[in-house]
């Protein structure tokens, strides 16, 4: 049985065979060229391995468009995925070829760079998507996250029920459990996994301590109430894995975005210097 293909095995790997076609084909055209000034972005050839390279960077940027349209039109999500993949790695050796690997101090070479961020960015999404999702339904042990903290709810509950006929030590404990503990939060909270001033932690640390001695009925019920705040702290815990590998999800795109911007920002700077001053 085959299972499902990555999106980098789109159609039998179309869009890495495009890229290398696309790659060899610049490099034949770049090799041949001998222009009486010698080979530079200047040239004809320059000109147009520039233009083409332009051009995939403005189309990579409709992907963002792309994966927000529900309609089921053209090529599918999973091979704009693809090409976008390998057509933008592929502008790491076409970007040089376009400026005969000149390099300086400069806008140009500025555009450059921040195309590289974007690529570098670009990679660390590929891998993060390809190990999160699975890491996610791992965690998660066939239920659904609503599914968890609709079940911590009724620990919460429970809990309450069980504090009651107890001294006021439990019946704190519990209110910690449910009132202080958070989940989620800032950007670092959540990639963090875990919250060392967590309210059920310390409840079931408190219960767990207390040197209360009870007997008969109210030390069973005083067990039943570690119990149920011991199975809210490992759902706790494993909300908030659940919480920080999504995190991780959309962490790359922190900066992937704003560089892909940045890089058209300069694209379009370059494009402007070149041909105001030549």
């Amino acid at each position: 049985m085959i299972g499902p293909r990555s999106f980098l095995e789109y159609a039998r790997y179309r869009y890495l065979k495009v890229s290398l076609v696309l790659l060899l084909a610049s490099m034949a055209i770049y090799l041949v060229e001998d222009p009486p000034g010698g080979r530079s972005g200047s040239s004809w050839t320059g000109y147009g391995l520039g233009t083409l390279a332009a051009l995939m960077i403005v189309w990579l940027m409709w992907l963002g468009l792309r994966k927000r349209s529900y309609r089921d039109v053209g090529a599918p999500l999973q091979g704009w995925t693809s090409a976008h993949v390998y057509l933008g790695t592929s502008l790491l050796l076409l970007v040089p070829l376009h400026c005969a690997f000149e390099f300086g101090v400069n806008v140009h070479t500025l555009a450059y760079a921040l195309m590289c961020g974007v690529i570098a960015t670009g990679i660390v999404g590929v891998g993060v998507y390809a190990l999160v999702p699975t890491s996610i339904t791992r965690n998660r042990n066939n239920t659904t996250l609503d599914a968890l903290l609709e079940r911590i709810a009724e620990i919460d509950a429970d809990c309450r029920v069980a504090a009651e006929n107890l001294p006021d030590l439990h019946a704190k404990a519990v209110i910690t459990s449910i009132e202080e503990t958070r989940i989620g939060g800032s950007l670092t909270a959540q990639l963090a996994g875990r919250d060392p001033a967590c309210g059920t932690t310390r409840a079931l640390r408190s219960l767990r301590g207390s040197e209360i001695d009870l007997q008969g009925d109210a030390r069973l019920q005083e067990l039943k109430l570690i119990e149920l705040v011991a199975r809210k702290e490992l759902l706790v815990n494993q909300i908030r894995r659940d919480v920080r590998l999504k995190g991780l999800l959309d962490l790359w795109l922190v900066l992937h975005v704003p560089l892909a911007f940045a890089t058209v920002a300069a694209l379009l700077v370059h494009v402007f210097v070149v041909f105001w001053y030549h």
